[in-house]
């Protein structure tokens, strides 16, 4: 028995192998590299050459990994098989692939699991959207039409919406802290105190999450292989192949040449026109109205956007389902690289270094003078191939840069068990609704074309006529042509769209908003109208103190702390918050409005602001028989005169606010309207924004009636 054990000591352990395991994890012969070098890290792999470098057992993870990607080439079945690199260094691979090493028993299950879990929560997140869910405001501050047309219509009729009234009323919920616009149905309303806070700037607004569809908006996150080529610069081309070319063209509203420029890359040079010489550009091609191709759109599209660079949803690749069309980045000079290098083939129109601390009234103005000056470049290329001028397309779209899912509302019928008769939407993409639009019978008597704003509470409502003569914001087709005479307000920070519709309208012009299609907006924290952190010009301390809105202003000459912000920016902020100060009969007294000529300004939405127009045969709102609690006159010009204001009248003690870019025209429009015969003034009622000569501030002067 104990030779027995010491026999079992002596002996080796024994393993029977077969004799293909035994050739390749036998002993080294004649100083051979190991044969079990030889084994492969996986079966659908094969190694390149037989010369390769030994695989060292004081290797780290990272080096393994190198190795067998270096050495290894893959077989039919692998998952990187074909994915060479154009290269000469070799095999490319996948970017989102991830190769997970370590010693056995270690956890790597445990901990792909986990991982999996973490990016099965992000890849959803990256799915979902928040858009805004407010209702429409203002909702009994409108009579409703009796021209209305049914339901079932896909298009407007020309004639029933220029009978119809138009919807002075504003709607959009993004304003429900601004002045309501006046109507006589408003004056029929109670208006009480809100209990809300007046400040539209820390308010949070409603939002829903939403699954983001197909037809979606997207930003620079988001990457699949059907955009790559709309979004990514291809490896073979530079930045450096897109070029820049000066566009100058003469406003008549500014009275000079404004230089603009357009950063075109190559592959989209073909919607542009050059010179012979293939340096100069001459124009942007425009369609035909008669034309009719399903797989492109006829409008240019415009998005300016501001800070957003990363966030804007820019990519239209899915929206527009991959067919042709003409975007247009709106950028300002000092953010033009940086939305260069996130969107490197989009066409950029980049605003003049003036417009740098310019609001979105400029961009929207200069977009449309743009517009409308290359509109007659077209006509006159064009009509020397013989096309009539009035056959070139005038239409634009405008939209933001926060737009994210469109959708499409059809009436449902009524069924047995429910006599109620409510719609039914879908989502749709963004070209099935431009194209939609753009098919409009008689189209080119429309000045403005839009959509309404999406909420949860449209499908379950009984259906709104299917069209509506009302305020359109954020998604716009614009006739640049017939809007020839009416521009946006290029000083404008705020509501600059609402004072647009407003002039649009009183000049008789049409606007109609589709109902039977929903815009989905985009909750982005960043960039866009955002108010400008308003520091002194002059730091005395590192003061952490706040500067209030009433402390935007001063009188002139005073030792009061000048502001570094815009002249214009610091006014509005100001009347958005002196309401109690500039106009005080007019608050909670909607019979008795602020009579506002030529301009809409938010004063606080304690107060109704009635928009009047100067200009000769404008449409305006019925005044008659109206005792105005205040004037607002704001840069008027001499459409303006001392017989049309003497038409309105007045409260005794109603207050005057009159503004003017400096204070000798302040004096002139005075006696030119000939405002000291039936208004008070004083010398400490002067004011001006708190800015340095240097930031040409502007000045108002306050008045009581008499």
């Amino acid at each position: 028995m104990k030779e027995y054990k010491g026999l079992h000591v002596a002996l080796p352990r024994v393993v029977i192998l077969s004799k293909a395991a035994y050739c390749l994890l036998g002993s080294q012969k004649s100083g051979q590299q190991l044969p079990s070098s030889s084994l492969l890290p996986h079966s659908d792999v094969s190694w390149t050459s037989s010369l390769r470098p030994l695989l060292h057992k004081d290797m780290t993870t990272e080096e393994q990994s190198l190795y067998y990607r270096q050495w290894t080439a893959t077989r039919q079945h692998h998952a990187d098989y074909g994915n060479q690199s154009e290269t000469a260094s070799g095999r490319s691979f996948h970017p989102r692939r991830l190769l997970l090493t370590g010693p056995p028993q270690v956890g790597k299950t445990g901990s792909y699991l986990q991982f999996l879990r973490i990016l099965f929560r992000m890849l959803i997140r990256l799915l979902e959207v928040d858009v805004y869910d407010e209702e429409a405001i203002n909702t009994n501050h409108t009579e409703d039409n009796k021209i209305a047309q049914p339901n079932t219509d896909q298009w407007p009729d020309v004639e029933i919406i220029s009978k119809t009234a138009f919807d002075l009323s504003i709607h959009d919920p993004k304003y429900v802290f601004m002045s309501p616009v006046y109507t006589e149905q408003l004056q029929r309303i109670k208006q009480e105190p809100n209990k809300e806070t007046k400040t539209d700037e820390s308010r949070k607004r409603n939002t829903v999450s939403m699954m983001l569809t197909k037809y979606a908006a997207y930003n620079t996150f988001h990457h699949c292989e059907q955009c790559h080529q709309y979004m990514d610069v291809n490896p073979s081309v530079q930045m450096s192949d897109s070029t820049l070319h000066a566009f100058t063209f003469s406003s008549s509203m500014l009275g000079e040449e404004i230089q603009l420029h357009f950063i075109i890359p190559k592959s989209k040079e073909s919607y542009f026109v050059f010179s012979k010489q293939g340096k100069h550009l001459e124009s942007m091609r425009l369609p035909l109205v008669s034309d009719k191709n399903v797989n492109a759109v006829k409008s240019p599209i415009f998005t300016p956007s501001s800070g957003r660079h990363e966030h804007g949803l820019l990519n239209l690749y899915h929206a527009m389902e991959g067919v042709n069309h003409l975007h247009l980045l709106v950028v300002k000079e000092y953010e033009m690289p940086l939305y260069r290098k996130y969107w490197p083939n989009h066409i950029m129109l980049v605003l003049p270094g003036m417009f740098n601390n310019a609001g979105v009234g400029a961009a929207r103005f200069l977009i449309k003078e743009l517009s409308y000056h290359n509109l007659e470049l077209e006509r006159n290329r064009l009509e020397e191939l013989g096309v009539k001028r009035q056959y070139v397309w005038p239409f634009i779209v405008v939209m933001d840069d926060s737009c994210v899912l469109w959708n499409s509302h059809s009436v449902q019928e009524q069924s047995s068990q429910s006599m109620d008769q409510g719609t039914t939407s879908k989502n749709v993409s963004l070209k099935s609704v431009l194209q939609h639009i753009e098919a409009t019978p008689k189209i080119v008597h429309y000045a403005i074309l839009g959509i309404q704003k999406w909420n949860s509470k449209l499908n379950p409502k009984p259906p709104k006529a299917p069209f509506s003569r009302c305020h359109i914001h954020d998604f716009i087709l614009l006739n640049v042509d017939l809007t020839q005479n009416v521009q946006y307000d290029l000083n404008r920070y705020f509501c600059e769209d609402v004072d647009f519709n407003l002039r649009t309208n009183s000049s008789g012009l049409l606007i109609c908003c589709f109902n039977n299609f929903s815009l989905m907006k985009k909750h982005i924290q960043v960039g866009g109208q955002k108010d400008f952190a308003v520091k002194p010009k002059i730091m005395v301390s590192e003061s952490l103190t706040p500067i209030m809105p009433l402390q935007y202003v001063c009188a002139p000459d005073s030792e009061h702390t000048l502001l570094a912000a815009p002249a214009q920016f610091l006014l509005e902020k100001f009347l958005q918050h002196a309401t109690y100060k500039l106009f005080p009969k007019a608050i909670y007294n909607f019979k008795n409005p602020v009579l506002a000529i030529d301009c809409y300004l938010n004063i606080g939405p304690e107060v109704a602001l009635c928009y009047i127009s100067s200009r000769p045969h404008s449409v305006n709102v019925n005044s008659e028989g109206v005792f105005f609690s205040g004037l607002l006159l704001y840069l008027c010009d001499s459409f303006v005169g001392a017989d049309f204001l003497k038409k309105f009248k007045f409260l005794k003690g109603a207050t005057l606010c009159v503004i003017c870019q400096d204070r000798s025209s302040l004096r002139q429009t005075i006696v030119r309207l000939e405002l000291e015969d039936e208004w008070q003034f004083r010398l400490r009622d002067e004011f001006q924004t708190a800015n340095s000569s240097d930031d040409k501030p502007l000045y108002f002067l306050t008045g009581r009636h008499i």
